[in-house]
């Protein structure tokens, strides 16, 4: 009979409905602040994280110019992604210039412990060293 192998055709095409989103969905277009400190809060100067389509770039840009690391005005940032799972990304800053012990470039790990947290881990850090943590801007409110 035709119409069987045509249901289960149409039921293997259709879109999952509930599926949940990976942690590109999550991060895409979402803007985060640092939750204290001073001059860099959601209301003072967020960042926004977008990824190019084939999510081989992560692109941070801030509201307004910032200090960075290296002492220097900057207002955005882009990094190479260089693999995930279903809670990090693991990132290399372009034009890095910090680097480990051992001499090699850092690579930077972006680790989203839920919806409205994240933080920076390192690939040379012990586990469990996750600093600069953000919080998601305009959140909204968890109702348990």
């Amino acid at each position: 009979m035709l119409l069987r192998p045509l249901t289960l055709a149409a039921l293997l095409l259709t879109p999952a409905t509930g599926a949940q989103a990976d942690i590109f969905d999550e991060l895409h277009g979402s803007v985060w602040a640092f939750d204290t400190r001073l001059g860099m809060r959601c209301h003072e100067n967020a960042h926004t994280i977008h990824f190019n389509a084939d999510r081989t770039e992560a692109y941070f840009a801030w509201d307004t110019p910032m200090v960075n690391y290296k002492n220097e005005i900057d207002q955005d940032a882009t990094y190479d992604v260089i693999e995930h799972d279903d809670t990090s990304i693991t990132l290399y800053l372009h034009e890095e210039s910090r680097v480990t012990e051992s001499g090699s470039p850092v690579v930077w790990i972006l680790r989203l412990p839920d919806a409205t947290t994240y933080c920076w881990d390192r690939t040379d850090w012990l586990p469990g060293q996750c600093t600069h943590v953000h919080v998601r801007c305009g959140a909204p409110a968890i109702i348990s």
